[in-house]
């Protein structure tokens, strides 16, 4: 008996070193944040591919303007870059599972075609579209030296997370090492590149900011300045984070509670979890000022 509990021991151990889990051939990820709180599910062990095509189950319909763009499978492969980053890898089961909801809840919002009388409901349409069908300008700040605008290019509404401005892909770009200022459509042709971008801002702070993942994962404090604005974390926050100008700050937003009712809808309804943190509105949060991830 002894010694079969001494090999079950050693089995473990090895499964552990070598990042596989006990449970199939799926592993554990060990990062160097929270890794004294043991190691964490991946990213493929609690979001499996029926959860993402139930989850966004009307993106091929005719009415979507993306058919066979998004996939599971694009969306894991960009993933990986930033699982041991710590993007849903880190704080347990719950939290990863709180991120990722609130992850795609911001997907889902900015690229839906769903309506309140619409089939499975307003939020099961997310994923509809991967760019801005009727711009109403090229979005060029002229005069950026840095991020100079490429001729003929437009810089309007594409991705996961609709990238707007040259001063917004050029560091999107370096950071992916791809040419995203001469090759904006990338992030529409490329779904891969698409999604890379959406976990790169997500995982990413800038000057004026946390990032979304420091929020969802605990690693972000508040500030005298942010608690004497009413800034707090939890899902809340990060609205403000995305998109704080326009919908925050000013009470109710029909905008921000449709973010809201996104989050609740994958945590509660998919990832099966029922406490979804606290402060998950920014209706009296004090704007924070927006800047996009420094490359």
């Amino acid at each position: 008996m002894g010694k079969g509990l001494g090999m079950a021991a050693a089995v473990l151990l090895v499964a552990m070193v070598l990042g596989m889990s006990v449970h199939g051939t799926q592993g554990l990820v060990c990062t160097k944040d929270f890794k004294e709180k043991g190691c964490n599910k991946t990213i493929s062990d609690i979001f499996t591919v029926d959860m993402f095509e139930a989850m966004f189950n009307h993106r091929n319909d005719r009415v979507a303007h993306a058919q066979s763009f998004w996939t599971y499978d694009g969306f894991m492969a960009a993933a990986k870059f930033y699982e041991k980053d710590g993007f849903a890898s880190v704080g347990g089961e719950d939290v990863q599972k709180r991120e990722l909801s609130a992850f795609f809840a911001h997907v889902a919002h900015e690229t839906s075609c769903g309506w309140s009388g619409a089939k499975d409901g307003p939020y099961a349409w997310g994923l509809c579209y991967n760019e801005e069908m009727a711009p109403e300008k090229d979005y060029c700040k002229t005069g950026d030296l840095t991020y100079p605008c490429a001729p003929g290019a437009g810089y309007y509404g594409r991705g996961a997370f609709p990238l707007y401005w040259n001063y917004n892909y050029g560091p999107t770009g370096k950071a992916l090492k791809v040419d995203l200022l001469h090759h904006p459509e990338l992030l529409s042709k490329n779904e891969t590149i698409a999604w890379r971008a959406a976990i790169w801002y997500w995982m990413t702070p800038a000057k004026t900011r946390p990032s979304p993942h420091e929020i969802m994962v605990g690693k972000w404090a508040p500030t005298k300045v942010d608690t004497l604005a009413y800034r707090k974390p939890g899902f809340g926050m990060t609205i403000n984070v995305k998109t704080g100008d326009e919908e925050c700050g000013h009470g109710e937003d029909p905008r921000m509670q449709s973010r809201i009712s996104h989050y609740l809808y994958f945590l509660n309804g998919y990832f099966k979890v029922d406490d979804p943190g606290s402060n998950l509105d920014c209706s009296l949060q004090g704007v924070i000022p927006l800047a996009y991830a420094a490359a």
